[in-house]
């Protein structure tokens, strides 16, 4: 593991930050200043201000209610405002995440390769999304896969809630896929909104909450 993931998962910070301890020549490894970009055994002994972390990783899985206007980074861009300003702990990274306007199912965690795993298309994880409309969809002309600036779009299933709501499914997760999808279908989106990631499931969740959960 290199140093600067064992320290965010340890103090609580980004990697952003772990460096800039390691710069700051605030963090030993082994009794040495510690190294931008080493590698750490599970044999090393790894101190910060003089006191030893514990080699042991507490991995923590959480759902998250992503509210409408807040953007998915750990900077913020001009004056929007991110999910971290909700969540409050950087070493929670996502997977999948979703654009300013959308609002829905998050997944956080400070274990990478579950989250990995979750958002890679080939693990059949589907992720579903209530999208209200401004007109009602003909299904017979509405096209489910389509192609935007070089790169195949596809809709795995839309069904009907309502006049003017619709349930979705993908099962990628490309950049704004469905807004893309329905814009090629001259179809305007007035709100979207992600229920689910697999079996994980918003349910009764309120805006903005964070709730911990089972790995599986």
């Amino acid at each position: 593991m290199r140093i600067n993931k064992y320290l965010a998962l340890h103090l609580n910070t980004s990697r952003r930050n772990a460096d800039e301890l390691i710069k700051a020549q605030k963090i030993n490894v082994n009794n040495k200043l510690a190294v931008i970009g080493q590698d750490i055994l599970t044999t090393d002994v790894i101190t910060y201000q003089n006191k030893i972390l514990s080699s042991k990783i507490v991995y923590k899985y959480f759902k998250f209610y992503k509210p409408i206007g807040y953007i998915c980074s750990t900077k913020a861009k001009g004056k929007s405002k991110t999910i971290y300003d909700i969540i409050n702990d950087n070493s929670l990274k996502y997977s999948g995440r979703l654009d300013k306007d959308s609002e829905g199912l998050m997944l956080l965690s400070n274990d990478g390769d579950w989250l990995n795993n979750i958002n890679h298309p080939s693990k059949g994880y589907e992720k579903e999304y209530i999208v209200t409309v401004s007109q009602s969809i003909d299904f017979n002309s509405f096209k489910k896969v389509v192609t935007d600036k070089n790169e195949k779009l596809v809709i795995n299933k839309l069904s009907k809630v309502n006049k003017f709501e619709y349930k979705v499914t993908l099962n990628t997760g490309k950049n704004r896929e469905i807004r893309r999808v329905f814009a090629k279908n001259k179809v305007e989106i007035k709100n979207l909104k992600r229920i689910s990631i697999g079996n994980f499931l918003l349910d009764d969740m309120k805006i903005g909450q964070l709730s911990q959960i089972n790995s599986n």
